[in-house]
């Protein structure tokens, strides 16, 4: 009898610790990005177990994202991150900066555009009004008193439709957009690059963290992760795509060769933030945008 007593003793012993081994959370972070080359940046992570990543197209997806705090991580440009965060609207601070200068302003081939003189008086179809990419145009115009109309569409997704039929002759663009348009449209383009026209780095897209998540050192790692799959896509763009083409539908229909022939011109990197702290101020200076406090900088 005593020997029945403790066999269901350690029997319920162990019902227990499974229950308990069963109701303990799997540790996981969520990671917002736009759409583009800051989301293939993070295409690894779609397999992993831990990380779950949400992708939104254009900026107004990623600025309801930072005023929610929902995600641990966030991608954004570092404009919109720093605004939020000065007017207390997002809590998000900076931990560093991945994307730097990809904006351009395209024409076909038959389009004369071998300066910013050539844009005198035309019009320019942009996208994401008040959004880094037309923060840096309207800079670069106006500092080389360049008089343009500017038109905008929502996102570049827009635009590049009414660019091929031939709506307007000259748009704002980015890529892996302007890559697609030369390989899938087989157009021929002339390329002007907007930060051959100003005296600091144009700095994109960073990466942004909820100071309130607790798995800090899982953060840490997801923030590796992406700052190696950025040194892979510089040194092997093509070994990079072949390795996410598979993980998302976005992929699948930009394909491998897009993908690598747009990652140079897309002008990624990695700066953590903290100890650029400088070179990010003369950005925000440049672009005429209140500096947050220390408090901001990871």
């Amino acid at each position: 009898m005593k020997k029945i007593v403790t066999m269901l003793v350690i029997f319920l012993a162990a019902l227990v610790l499974v229950g308990c081994g069963g109701n303990k959370e799997k540790e996981e972070i969520t990671l917002v990005v736009p759409q583009g080359h800051p989301f293939i940046a993070v295409g690894t992570l779609l397999n992993e177990e831990n990380v779950k990543v949400d992708s939104v197209n254009g900026a107004p997806g990623v600025k309801a994202a930072l005023g929610e705090g929902k995600y641990d991580v966030a991608i954004a440009p570092l404009n919109l991150g720093a605004q939020l965060y000065n007017g207390n609207q997002s809590k998000y601070i900076l931990d560093s900066v991945i994307t730097f200068g990809n904006t351009y302003i395209i024409s076909k081939e038959n389009v004369k555009l071998d300066s910013l003189e050539d844009l005198q008086g035309k019009t320019i179809l942009a996208y994401s009004k008040n959004g880094t990419p037309d923060i840096i145009l309207q800079y670069v115009l106006n500092k080389h008193n360049i008089e343009v109309t500017i038109e905008y569409q929502q996102s570049l997704a827009e635009v590049a439709p009414l660019f091929v039929q031939n709506k307007y002759d000259y748009i704002l663009a980015a890529e892996p957009v302007i890559t697609n348009l030369k390989v899938n449209k087989k157009l021929s383009l002339n390329i002007l690059d907007l930060q051959d026209y100003v005296d600091d780095t144009i700095m994109q897209a960073a990466i942004f963290v909820n100071p309130e998540s607790k798995n800090v050192k899982l953060i840490n790692e997801v923030i590796e992760k992406i700052h190696a799959n950025i040194d892979e896509m510089n040194a092997n763009p093509e070994a990079y795509a072949n390795s996410i083409v598979n993980n998302d539908v976005y992929f699948s229909d930009l394909g491998v060769d897009i993908i690598a022939q747009s990652t140079p011109n897309a002008n990624l990197g990695f700066l953590k933030a903290k100890e650029n702290k400088a070179k990010i101020e003369a950005y925000l200076i440049m672009i005429g945008y209140k500096l947050p406090n220390e408090s901001f900088y990871r």
